[in-house]
């Protein structure tokens, strides 16, 4: 919905208390909702006991997942953004977008502009841009999603591609928006694309304030049927292993003299066919180090593996789309101080198939299953009606859902 030198584009600037609101050249409003009803269940989960894996949680026997039914919408979200021209083809760009709780008309919903939000300006050269938004590493690998969605639903696999699969703090994933922010990306030439991003407090805690921060860079080529891209992201002192792990293996990252660097680094490529078929092949490689001053027994040291994955998305005609992948993720390997480490048990894979039959160009009906089948020792999940109910280790899930999405 473009709005351009209307009295409801004054109205909108003004509320933004937008001291120069008649030079803004355009303000657009815009969002997608994508409520559906889901049912999902676990089962398998490991027999109690200890687990195989050094860096695992105890198993207990118990599926976490009951059988559940309800509605979610997850993905739903509103924003307001605009450019002004400022001559000499430089402009000044703004975004500010906000998550919708579709089901629930906004309630325990996160704040607002809680989404990609940021001030920018953009040349010939390329752009630069400050505030809170995804990274680098995240944009340029990823490409296909499932029908257009590529994180918190239960048809995206950033959870088995971008995190391990120990325990289910988001300090480990390598997917997430990075508030503080400040990103500059090339224009495109001869097909070639590239961005650095820097975030400074990136997960902010408050003793260690001054470390914490990340760093994030790739490039891409892009041009005709082909895609390629290797990116890089670099965490200082999330301490991404400590919080994957049981207690009693995790280093304090409130200790100033402890301290973390997490990396991974992904390799993307894709192919299009006739503009109407998408094939893509992903593969991550994930490490976690850390350090303390001292030295405790069975403390976490590192965690490395790596995943991948197959996808695809197909137009077969104006109504029907179709969309599938599958990604695996490896146990991979550990080591903690003066004492063996396993990891027995921590692999993890996802299947995903979903279509959707569209109604006009901006409203479509969906449906989509998702298959997450879980070692003996892990946890990877998506489960989308009670985060608090994650899946104990062994256990595998199920989830369907259907739906409907309007963007405007």
């Amino acid at each position: 919905m473009s709005i351009t030198k209307t009295p409801l584009a004054i109205a909108v600037a003004a509320l933004l208390a937008a001291p120069v609101a008649m030079a803004q050249s355009s303000v657009t409003v815009y969002g997608k909702l994508y409520p559906y009803i889901i049912s999902e269940s676990g089962s398998g989960a490991t027999a109690a006991g200890p687990s195989a894996a050094t860096l695992g949680a105890t198993a207990t026997g118990v599926d976490a997942v009951t059988r559940n039914t309800g509605m979610t919408s997850a993905n739903s979200r509103w924003g307001i953004r605009g450019k002004e021209d400022l001559g000499g083809g430089l402009k000044a760009m703004f975004q500010m977008e906000s998550v919708v709780a579709v089901e629930t008309g906004g309630a325990n919903s996160p704040n607002f502009w809680s989404r990609n939000t940021f001030v920018g300006l953009e040349s010939q050269m390329g752009t630069l841009k400050l505030g809170l938004m995804d990274t680098i590493f995240k944009e340029y690998g990823d490409t296909i999603g499932t029908l257009g969605v590529s994180s918190g639903s239960f048809l995206s696999s950033s959870n088995i591609l971008r995190k391990p699969g120990f325990g289910t703090s988001s300090n480990a994933r390598f997917h997430e928006r990075l508030p503080n922010s400040v990103q500059v990306e090339t224009a495109r030439f001869s097909g070639f694309t590239a961005g650095l991003q820097y975030s400074d407090q990136a997960n902010k805690v408050t003793a260690r304030a001054a470390d914490t921060k990340a760093i994030s860079l790739g490039i891409n080529y892009d041009k005709g049927p082909w895609y390629f891209a290797i990116a890089h992201e670099i965490h200082d002192d999330f301490f991404g292993g400590s919080a994957q792990s049981p207690s009693a293996r995790r280093n304090s990252n409130t200790n100033l003299a402890n301290s973390s660097k997490d990396t991974a680094t992904q390799f993307t490529i894709e192919w299009r066919m006739n503009k109407q078929h998408k094939f893509g092949f992903d593969v991550i490689q994930k490490q976690y180090d850390e350090t303390a001053a001292v030295a405790v027994a069975g403390r976490f040291v590192s965690y490395k593996n790596t995943a991948f994955q197959l996808a695809m998305e197909n137009r077969w005609s104006d109504q029907w789309r179709t969309a599938a992948s599958y990604v695996k993720s490896n146990a991979g390997s550990c080591s903690v101080v003066a004492a063996a480490c396993s990891t027995s048990g921590l692999e993890g894979s996802q299947f995903v198939a979903a279509a959707s039959y569209y109604l006009s160009k901006r409203t479509y009906a969906f449906g989509g299953i998702s298959r997450i089948t879980n070692g003996a020792s892990a946890r990877f999940t998506t489960v989308q009606l009670d985060s608090s109910s994650n899946t104990n280790p062994g256990e595998d899930l199920t989830q369907w859902g259907l739906g409907l999405a309007h963007s405007f």
